[in-house]
């Protein structure tokens, strides 16, 4: 069992990393070989539109013309059996460097060979050999857990999007919101980002995400369905 967390943050040593690793370290806990990847540290470049990838049907790793750090990163995700995708909160948003890579490995971990709400051509998962558990994992600067859903677009879009590159379900997710030991005074709120101090208990939530995840594994995961990608669709009209 391994378990891979693709950590988008700019800060190796930032609460997105420390949360990336409570949450490996509890998928260890019940025997998951585990990896944590910095985006920051590969080489990835923007996507070009050439549709290389799109053309290709057959690929479980469609082509692509840029040689990059992507592809290396792609086979860990194929060899996976949980992905964990993690980022720190910008501009209410996942990173760039997320939507960079995600953006990247769209169409060559899907085809353009499924159906949904009956339109065709909709992307279709290319890793069928297996399903893989997905989660994610936000972390906020400032905003308290309690404005989170002001904040907190990221998450949203990760939940629709990743079943389909992993081929199976997401399991969970966890933000981390800014939370403080006293309220901040004017100045302390200028420096709000640089005093935020991860809570025991957000590192257990992170811990317990992990374990779910490799529970979930080892319970066996149903294939990604384009029905309840559907009903999920309908859930957010």
């Amino acid at each position: 069992m391994q378990v891979l967390a693709l950590n988008a943050t700019g800060r190796a040593q930032g609460t997105t990393s420390a949360l990336c690793q409570a949450a490996l370290e509890g998928a260890a806990s019940l025997g998951a070989a585990t990896e944590m990847v910095l985006l920051k540290d590969h080489d990835i470049r923007f996507c070009v539109n050439c549709l290389t990838c799109y053309q290709d049907l057959e690929s479980m790793i469609a082509p692509c013309s840029i040689e990059d750090g992507v592809t290396a990163i792609l086979e860990k995700i194929k060899a996976a059996d949980g992905v964990i995708f993690a980022s720190p909160v910008h501009s209410g948003f996942v990173t760039g460097l997320m939507t960079t890579f995600l953006e990247r490995a769209a169409f060559r971990l899907c085809s353009p060979t499924g159906e949904v709400m009956g339109l065709k051509g909709c992307p279709a998962p290319r890793l069928t050999g297996k399903p893989r558990a997905a989660a994610s994992i936000l972390s906020a600067g400032m905003i308290p857990p309690e404005a989170r859903q002001y904040c907190d677009l990221g998450t949203p879009w990760l939940k629709e999007n990743v079943g389909l590159l992993v081929n199976g379900p997401f399991i969970g997710d966890i933000y981390a919101g800014a939370i403080f030991d006293h309220p901040l005074s004017a100045q302390e709120a200028t420096r709000g980002f640089l005093l935020r101090r991860l809570t025991p208990e957000q590192l257990e939530e992170a811990r317990q995400l992990g374990v779910k995840m490799a529970q979930a594994i080892q319970d066996g995961l149903e294939p990604y369905s384009a029905a309840s990608y559907e009903s999920q669709l309908a859930g957010l009209r």
